[in-house]
């Protein structure tokens, strides 16, 4: 897996020309939010490859989950994919496999308050820790 600042620094202009074409009320924001979703994308596959490391360490037993409240990443995610062969190349150039998107994956989780609570608080710890307060606060505020 690349690190973190070299997934940052891919940039697809189709995808953010595209994703301003259809929100041009979001224009100015695109390119950030771009970067969020290689920012979510590399920070998935850290979890996913720590927890396989770690099964037992309970702070990693989470969904790795797009929250509602990060609908702007979400919707540059679907721009993306529209983009296959270019999303799947960077797939496997920058994570070695295609990464799915799982859409309504919270609806599905057990709708057991504490347990949706138990996994966004461990989802926020995490990345907290891994990428600090201007991501999380970016991605949730």
């Amino acid at each position: 897996m690349k690190s973190l600042e070299e997934i940052k620094k891919y940039k697809h202009l189709g995808v953010i020309q595209r994703f301003q074409k259809e929100n041009p009320e979001l224009a100015t924001e695109a390119v950030k939010y771009f970067e969020d979703l290689m920012i979510f994308f590399w920070a998935s596959q850290k979890h996913h490859l720590d927890f396989k490391n770690n099964p037992e360490n309970e702070d990693l037993n989470f969904s790795f989950i797009m929250d509602e409240k990060m609908l702007q990443i979400d919707r540059i995610w679907h721009v993306f994919l529209l983009f296959t062969k270019d999303y799947m190349d960077f797939c496997e150039e920058y994570f070695g496999e295609y990464i799915h998107h799982l859409p309504d994956i919270v609806p599905n989780m057990p709708q057991d308050e504490s347990n949706f609570e138990q996994n966004l608080n461990r989802f926020l710890n995490y990345n907290y820790d891994l990428l600090g307060h201007d991501v999380i606060e970016r991605w949730f505020c």
